[in-house]
C-alpha cells in the first residue's frame, strides 16, 4: 500500500484507520503524521463518528460537525459519506460544504438496518435544511 500512497490526491478514512496507519493516539495527532506518507497537497478526510469529521490540508484541516441521529446501523455510513463526500466535489462544492453533506449522508444513513443505506439527494438537502 505505502508504494501508491504517492499518487493519492483524496485520503479518506475513519479514525480507527487513520491511527492504525499512523500509529497517532488521537486524530489531532494523525493528521499531520498522514501527510507524512503523501503527497504535499493531499486533501485528507477523516472521519469521526457522530462527531463528523475532520478536513482540509495539512495546515488547514477543520472538524466539520456532525447531526445527532438515533443510530441503529453502522454498516455502510462510510461508504455514504465517502460517496457523497466525491460527489460533492466532483459538483464543484468546497471540501467542507461536501464534507458537511457527506456528514448528513451518513447519519441519514446509520438510522436505517444494512449497508445500502446512502440516502437521496433529497434527503441529504432536507436534513441540512433542518
Amino acid at each position: 500500500m505505502r508504494k501508491l500512497l504517492p499518487r493519492i490526491d483524496i485520503w479518506t478514512s475513519n479514525g480507527p484507520e487513520a491511527l492504525t496507519f499512523t500509529g497517532a493516539s488521537d486524530i489531532s495527532a494523525a493528521l499531520p503524521a498522514l501527510s507524512l506518507h503523501l503527497p504535499a497537497n493531499t486533501l485528507l478526510v477523516v472521519r469521526d463518528g457522530p462527531n463528523g469529521c475532520w478536513v482540509g490540508r495539512v495546515g488547514q484541516i477543520e472538524h466539520v460537525p456532525g447531526f445527532k441521529v438515533r443510530a441503529v446501523d453502522s454498516n455502510g455510513a462510510g461508504d455514504a459519506h465517502a460517496g457523497v463526500f466525491m460527489a460533492g466535489l466532483a459538483n464543484g462544492l468546497a471540501p467542507a460544504v461536501a464534507a458537511r453533506r457527506a456528514n448528513a449522508a451518513a447519519a441519514l444513513a446509520v438510522t436505517r438496518w444494512g449497508p445500502a443505506t446512502s440516502p437521496g439527494t433529497s434527503e441529504v438537502d432536507a436534513l441540512l435544511a433542518e
